[in-house]
C-alpha cells in the first residue's frame, strides 16, 4: 500500500533535483489540533542555500518554518498518511495528488502541469500566492498594469483577492468536494467580480476541475464587463446573469459565495445554499440594519448599550453568530473569523460553513437559537423565518 506514497515521494525528490518543484499542498487533516487547518510547501532562497518553507496554516494564525531540504522532505513524509490524508505536489512536468481512502489506503493521481515554470522565492521579498498576479483578467479588470504589476491603488483588492482563495482551497479540501471533479459554484452579488473570476481560474487551472460558476448581479452594466471578460480570457464555464439573490433559481450548487451582500441578501444567500444543499457556503456580510431595528439589549447592560455605536456592533455580532447557528442546525460546520485585518478594510468578517457527512438537526440546537433570541427580544431575525417556514411548508408537503 505504501508503495503509492513512496512514488509520490519520489516524485518530490526529483522535481527538486531537476528545479521543476512548485509547491505543495496538503489537506483532509486528521490531528487532534482543532484550530489547525492545513500545510503549504513552497521552496525559498536565503544565505544559507535552498530551504523547504512550511507554512503551518491555523484558524487565526500562519507559522511559518524553513527546513533544509532533506529534513524538509523527511517532515513531508513523515505528515502525509498521517496528520493528512492529502497532497497534491505540483510541478512543471506534471501534479501528482495523494489521497487516502477511509481505510487509509493511498492513492496517486497524475494530471497535467498547472505550472509551466518553477518558483523559487527569495526570502522576505516575495510571498507564495495562490493566484497569480500575471492572469489576464486581473489586467482587464484594472487590478495590474500590462506588464503584470500590482497597482498601488489595487494592492488591497489583490491581496484580499489571494486572502479569499486561500480561503476557499482550505475548504475546499476539507470537503468532500475534494473527490468530485465536476464543481458547480454561486457567486451571489458578484459586483465587479475580482474574487469570481479568480475562483474560476484557482478551480479549473489550479486544480484541473471542470467547473461552472454563475455569477448573479444587479447591475446589468457590471454583468456586461464580466461576460466580456470570460469571453476574453476563454473561461468557458464562467457567466454572469442579471438578477436579485432572492429570485435565484436553486438548482444543485456545491459552493455558494456572497460578498458584502447587504443587510438580509446574506440571509437570502445562505437559504439558497442551504435548500440547494451546498457543501460549501463562503459570506462575507455587511450593513445588519434588520436585527439592529429590532434589537434589546440586555437590562444588565444598559450602561454599555446606550451607546449607539456600541448598538451597532452589538447587532453584527448577533446577526452574524444566529446565521452560524441558523446553518449549524441544518448540518454545517461554520467559523466566523477576520478576514481580512481592519486596516485594509472595514468590512472584514468572515463566516464559512462546510457540509457534515453525517448530521441529524438537533432540538437543542434550535433551543440555543430561541434563547439568544429572548435575550436581545428578538421575534426573528430574518433568516429563521425563511428558513424554518420554508422548512415546515416542505414537511406539510411531503
Amino acid at each position: 500500500m505504501e508503495i503509492e506514497k513512496q512514488k509520490f515521494i519520489d516524485h518530490l525528490k526529483k522535481s527538486i533535483e531537476d528545479n521543476s518543484f512548485v509547491k505543495i499542498t496538503f489537506g483532509k487533516y486528521r490531528g487532534g489540533d482543532p484550530e489547525f487547518q492545513n500545510v503549504y510547501v513552497t521552496k525559498i532562497e536565503i544565505k544559507e542555500g535552498e530551504r523547504l518553507s512550511f507554512k503551518f496554516r491555523y484558524k487565526t494564525k500562519d507559522i511559518v518554518k524553513n527546513y533544509e531540504i532533506e529534513t524538509g522532505i523527511r517532515l513531508a513524509d513523515e505528515i502525509l498518511g498521517k496528520d493528512f490524508f492529502s497532497a497534491t505536489l505540483f510541478t512543471t512536468s506534471g501534479d501528482y495528488s495523494l489521497d487516502y481512502s477511509k481505510k487509509r489506503i493511498p492513492q496517486l493521481h497524475t494530471k497535467k502541469a498547472s505550472f509551466t515554470s518553477p518558483v523559487t522565492t527569495e526570502h522576505n521579498k516575495s510571498k507564495s500566492r495562490f493566484v497569480d498576479q500575471n492572469a489576464k483578467y486581473f489586467q482587464l479588470l484594472g487590478i495590474t498594469t500590462s506588464d503584470g504589476k500590482v497597482k498601488a491603488d489595487s494592492y488591497d483588492k489583490f491581496r484580499q483577492v489571494d486572502k479569499f482563495i486561500g480561503i476557499v482551497d482550505s475548504l475546499y479540501r476539507s470537503s468532500r468536494l475534494s473527490d468530485k471533479n465536476e464543481i458547480k459554484i454561486a457567486d451571489m452579488g458578484s459586483g465587479k467580480s475580482y474574487m469570481t473570476f479568480a475562483l474560476y481560474d484557482y478551480f479549473s487551472n489550479t486544480l484541473n476541475k471542470n467547473v461552472f460558476i454563475k455569477g448573479i448581479e444587479q447591475r446589468e452594466e457590471l454583468i456586461k464587463l464580466s461576460n466580456r471578460i470570460a469571453v476574453e480570457c476563454k473561461f468557458t464555464g464562467l457567466k454572469f446573469e442579471t438578477g436579485v439573490i432572492e429570485d435565484f433559481k436553486t438548482d444543485e450548487t456545491d459552493i455558494v459565495v456572497a460578498l458584502h451582500a447587504c443587510d438580509t441578501a446574506t440571509d437570502d444567500a445562505i437559504v439558497k445554499a442551504v435548500q440547494s444543499d451546498a457543501e460549501i457556503i463562503v459570506l462575507a456580510p455587511c450593513c445588519q440594519k434588520y436585527v439592529r431595528k429590532k434589537l434589546a439589549s440586555p437590562a444588565s447592560m444598559k450602561g454599555i448599550y446606550k451607546h449607539g455605536i456600541m448598538m451597532e456592533r452589538l447587532a453584527v455580532s448577533v446577526t452574524d453568530g444566529l446565521r452560524a447557528l441558523m446553518m449549524e442546525y441544518f448540518g454545517y460546520d461554520t467559523k466566523v473569523f477576520e478576514f481580512i485585518s481592519s486596516e485594509h478594510t472595514a468590512k472584514n468578517t468572515m463566516i464559512t460553513a462546510v457540509k457534515k457527512d453525517h448530521h441529524i438537526r438537533s432540538d437543542e440546537k434550535l433551543e440555543e437559537i430561541n434563547l439568544i433570541k429572548r435575550e436581545f427580544q428578538l421575534d426573528d431575525f430574518y433568516l429563521d423565518r425563511i428558513l424554518l417556514n420554508t422548512k415546515a411548508q416542505r414537511h406539510r408537503e411531503e
